[in-house]
């Protein structure tokens, strides 16, 4: 038998229920222009009936709020962070590559390398003219100057965007190790208010904003699961659930831990004009150790991060690599490893480091020096690692020793391959650039004299540690090359000049040959119509000439913009269509919400109205019935 008062109950569970209703669109309606906030809605159902004991069986006792949750679809949110994070590693290769482009100063008249070659050849032909007269002379010194001079600047920008990328790196980092102690710090505190039978909805919303933030710099992977009490059928849910954020396959944060990440500077280069301290990237082990390194080349890792490291690593998937041939132990020249290149290369583009690290079957030795064997080309096809150190448990080097018959036949390489044509990749680019030219022209250079009669020496060079200039025709012959020769290897696009005693004395520059001089043929220009005709040789480059090798390099650039550029517009479009869909679901529509309060309203107007009128028949039955 149902009470007296049942109808006064169940409208007041109605004027509760809107009441509930009215209060959460209230609290839409204010955070309508709050990034991230998702729009929530009451849930209901009827009360549990009573069982009569009539024909008609059951008799309703109202409505009853179960819960206010929020509308969100983890589907859309998945493909969000994905494209957000495919995005953000797109844009940020194609910002960095810009930059680079920007170097050569190609649109800029007066600056870029079509107009330093012009003049150079203009200087040339103004000398052939008159190849005694001391003002041309200086004239053609200098221009030629100027064009080494803007190699130089374009290689040093270039390792200064290595710098900047490297600085990013360390902060990006810091952001997500911060991202991640938040989200560690509001996984606890919605378990312990929904453990409780409460509701942390804005919570979740503050967690859900530092994942999408968190997609922009690595791709992430979210899952969340009930957490239940007892087991098997018995099991009972708690009303909390287990949120977990991956990175690739690692868990980065849970309701367990929350890891870290750190950054350790290189000891030693990979790339021979690297900067010192690069970044690498590693999980932080206990006690605030180093742990495995966190391998942003892999397939299943995108980002901002990646896009960055990329552009700061990238060597076009060609990286130093071959295969060990043999491995010794020594005492007085310590131990070696001998590696023989996958392809032959030349000197002209090698990028080896005089002294660095290198991974032989998986196992990282440093090295002090190297000697390398050519062939009859004159490419380097093996390389001899000399005096070999690993790092002890303390991170102290200490001689190498290995079981050489392990070793032999397995992979060695430097680095990582790394499929972008970032800095590492140009900057081997510019060094093969002067070094070719450097080579192509000393030859002819020194084949004549000077205006005293003096045998002519190297045009291009470069400094040594102690700032004198290498001698470098005559030498780098033989049948084999080592890092402490003088050879075409010392030339880099850092330090590229011209030799400084022609830079002193103009009459030291080699326009003619000896016979000419001896005869008192001042105005012979033998040697130098031979250098205005090396600047045109299209067998100088595998690219071409001088201009055509410098062109390649900005439209090979050129291209990578434009395909980044679309990859980032296309992905941006992904990201926009579906963040439309996740809002269209999660947000706020103002409109909706004013809509709704009418409805509300009038539900609750309803409701009090039920309470007024059961009000009416209670006064009647107690007060007006009877005596």
């Amino acid at each position: 038998m149902p009470s007296t008062f049942l109808g006064l109950n169940t409208g007041l569970s109605g004027l509760n229920y809107q009441q509930s209703n009215l209060n959460t669109a209230a609290h839409n309606i204010s955070n309508a222009d709050v990034k991230g906030y998702s729009r929530q809605t009451v849930l209901a159902q009827a009360a549990d009936a009573l069982r009569v004991n009539n024909a008609y069986g059951m008799m309703g006792t109202g409505v009853k709020a179960t819960g206010i949750t929020q509308l969100r679809n983890i589907y859309y949110d998945t493909k969000y962070h994905s494209a957000q994070s495919q995005y953000s590693e797109y844009n940020g290769v194609q910002e960095q590559l810009t930059q680079l482009q920007s170097y050569l100063n190609e649109m800029q008249s007066e600056t870029g390398y079509t107009k330093l070659l012009s003049k150079l050849s203009g200087a040339m032909q103004d000398l052939a003219s008159s190849p005694a007269d001391a003002t041309y002379r200086t004239q053609f010194i200098q221009s030629a100057q100027n064009f080494t001079d803007l190699i130089k600047e374009t290689a040093t920008n270039y390792r200064k965007t290595q710098q900047d990328i490297n600085n990013e790196v360390a902060i990006h980092v810091d952001t997500i190790n911060s991202i991640a102690s938040q989200i560690y710090t509001l996984n606890q505190q919605i378990m312990n208010i929904e453990t409780r039978g409460g509701n942390a909805n804005d919570l979740r919303d503050q967690r859900e904003n530092l994942v999408d933030s968190l997609s922009e710099l690595v791709n992430v992977t979210v899952t969340e699961t009930p957490i239940k009490y007892g087991f098997g059928e018995n099991a009972v849910e708690s009303g909390a659930s287990r949120y977990e954020v991956r990175i690739g396959s690692t868990v980065l944060v849970d309701e367990m831990e929350c890891k870290q990440l750190k950054v350790v500077a290189r000891q030693e280069k990979i790339n021979q004009n690297d900067i010192d301290g690069l970044y690498d990237v590693y999980w932080e082990g206990l006690n605030n150790t180093i742990g495995e390194q966190f391998n942003f080349n892999s397939e299943n890792v995108t980002g901002r991060l990646k896009g960055l490291l990329q552009v700061r690593d990238g060597n076009n998937a060609n990286p130093f690599s071959g295969t060990i041939t043999s491995m010794a132990m020594g005492t007085g020249n310590g131990s070696t490893a001998t590696v023989k290149l996958d392809n032959a290369i030349s000197v002209d583009k090698l990028n080896l480091p005089s002294s660095g690290i290198i991974t032989l079957n998986c196992k990282n030795y440093y090295y002090d020096s190297w000697e390398a064997t050519k062939d009859a080309d004159g490419n380097l096809t093996s390389f001899i690692f000399k005096n070999l150190t690993v790092e002890d448990e303390t991170g102290k080097r200490v001689p190498a020793t290995f079981d050489a018959g392990l070793d032999v036949g397995k992979e060695a390489i430097m680095g990582d391959r790394v499929d972008c044509k970032g800095i590492p990749y140009y900057m081997t680019q510019l060094n093969e650039f002067a070094r070719t030219l450097s080579k192509y022209m000393n030859d002819i250079f020194t084949t004549g004299v000077d205006a005293n009669g003096d045998a002519g020496m190297d045009f291009f060079t470069a400094p040594d540690i102690e700032g004198n200039d290498y001698v470098l025709t005559g030498n780098g012959g033989g049948a084999s090359l080592a890092s402490v020769d003088s050879s075409y290897y010392r030339i880099t696009a850092l330090n590229w000049g011209i030799n400084q005693d022609i830079l002193k004395d103009e009459s030291k520059l080699v326009v003619s040959y000896k016979e000419d001089i001896e005869q008192g043929n001042k105005d012979a220009k033998g040697v130098l119509e031979k250098i205005i005709a090396g600047m045109d040789d299209r067998s100088m480059f595998s690219q071409g000439t001088v201009a055509q090798f410098l062109q390649a390099i900005t439209t090979s650039q050129a291209v990578d913009i434009s395909k980044y550029t679309a990859f980032s517009k296309n992905m941006n479009e992904v990201a926009t269509v579906i963040d439309n869909q996740r809002k269209s679901v999660s947000s706020v529509d103002t409109n909706e919400e004013a809509s709704s309060l009418v409805i509300y309203q009038n539900g609750f107007d309803l409701a009090s109205k039920v309470i007024s009128v059961m009000n009416e028949v209670y006064d009647k039955l107690i007060n007006q019935t009877g005596v």
